[in-house]
């Protein structure tokens, strides 16, 4: 049953077959998981060689993982990740990039890169990843598939190699939203319900854009939505300013790596890739009372959203600023890039709230997802619009 890795999803050298504990929900479902998730047996590799090396393998699966085993579906093996999950581009210096079957020549969008690659090219039927600063809804975006990402803390992290716990999460992604409800189920211990919203908010400050083409893409699709049997209303996203929001993020996020592994990270800063080694190397600039502040900032800014999305509201955007980028850009480049890509990714991952993205656009013959952002909590809202939107 071991796929045929033909993309180069799977961490290299390593099998891992995991059968089902019971029949379930998910029987004759097959999936992977990120190299951060726990499988007994096995070391959490991080996406490094060298941190695979120096750390024991782990004792126990992490309960994300067993939920999904007694649930019926079967663990085919874990996948790449950008190394210590610190890109949003899927490119890793050690095991090379997983493939983007949609578009081979443009990269993967990471850190979840591999569970999303094996997903887009049907190795899996679904995969596990993880979300802090995007990294579940940006490799949905570029590799065409369905991404989730739920209210910070409703899946448990517990067997997870953390990064920023503040903002990390457990997610998922699936080629269909009836799988990928199926699997939310699970996770989070809910029944997915009959879609039901109040209003739809456009985020008109995302969906701006040069491209021509995806532009009028965009004034298509927003038209579209006017026929839905809801109030639409418009919005700008990122009041007072996303460098605002993105600030906020990234000092908590730096503050936080930095307590969880900056001790390993700078005895073994020779063993990372040039563009990871470089941003590691800032994150010990973030002191005690800069994160503080950002917190504080944070709160407000977790204020300011909730009062535009209530319960029975979705927000909607592109999940990216475009299609995915193509490979082999300069550091500087994917840098500028990255800037751009977070004005997409921080309301929810600052606020805590759940989003989906949905693919459901192309440009050039790539797939630009499209999201959903919901209130906190209201992730199966979110999942049954998602076989809404999927089903056209």
């Amino acid at each position: 049953m071991t796929p045929v890795d033909t993309c180069n999803a799977f961490v290299p050298g390593e099998m891992i077959i995991v059968p089902p504990k019971n029949e379930g929900q998910l029987s004759s479902l097959t999936f992977a998981v990120k190299e951060l998730y726990d499988v007994k047996g096995f070391v959490t590799g991080a996406g490094n060689p060298r941190w695979k090396s120096t750390h024991p393998v782990a004792q126990t699966t992490a309960p994300a993982v067993e939920m999904l085993l007694n649930e019926g579906a079967t663990l085919l093996g874990k996948t790449i990740s950008d190394e210590m999950a610190f890109s949003l581009d899927g490119e890793n210096f050690h095991y090379g990039t997983p493939l983007n079957s949609r578009c081979p020549n443009r990269i993967p969008g990471g850190s979840s890169s591999g569970s999303a690659s094996a997903v887009a090219s049907g190795l899996v039927d679904f995969a596990l990843g993880t979300d802090t600063a995007g990294s579940m809804r940006i490799p949905a975006s570029y590799c065409g598939i369905y991404g989730f990402r739920p209210t910070h803390g409703a899946v448990s992290l517990e067997g997870i190699h953390p990064m920023a716990p503040s903002f990390d999460t457990a997610g998922w992604f699936a080629r269909t939203p009836d799988v990928l409800a199926r699997v939310g189920s699970v996770l989070l211990g809910i029944e997915i319900q009959e879609f039901k919203a109040d209003r739809f908010v456009i985020a008109r400050d995302l969906f701006g854009t040069k491209e021509p083409g995806a532009a009028s893409k965009y004034d298509t699709f927003i038209q579209r939505l006017s026929g839905l049997p809801v109030e639409i209303a418009e919005a700008e996203l990122g009041k007072p300013d996303f460098p605002t929001w993105i600030e906020a993020l990234r000092n908590i996020q730096w503050w936080e790596l930095n307590q969880a592994h900056g001790a390993w990270i700078f005895q073994n800063l020779d063993a990372f890739g040039t563009e990871i080694r470089g941003r590691l190397e800032k994150i010990s600039s973030v002191t005690r009372n800069g994160m503080e502040q950002n917190r504080l900032v944070r709160k407000q800014l977790i204020s300011q959203i909730e009062s535009l999305v209530p319960p029975g509201t979705i927000i909607i955007f592109p999940t990216a600023p475009g299609i995915a980028p193509l490979k082999g850009r300069s550091i500087g480049e994917a840098r500028a890039s990255r800037i751009n890509t977070m004005r997409h990714t921080c309301i929810a991952t600052v606020a805590g709230l759940p989003q989906v993205s949905m693919p459901l656009m192309e440009q050039d013959g790539c797939p630009l997802g499209i999201s959903l952002l919901g209130a906190r909590g209201q992730d199966g809202q979110l999942l049954a619009a998602a076989q809404v939107f999927g089903k056209g």
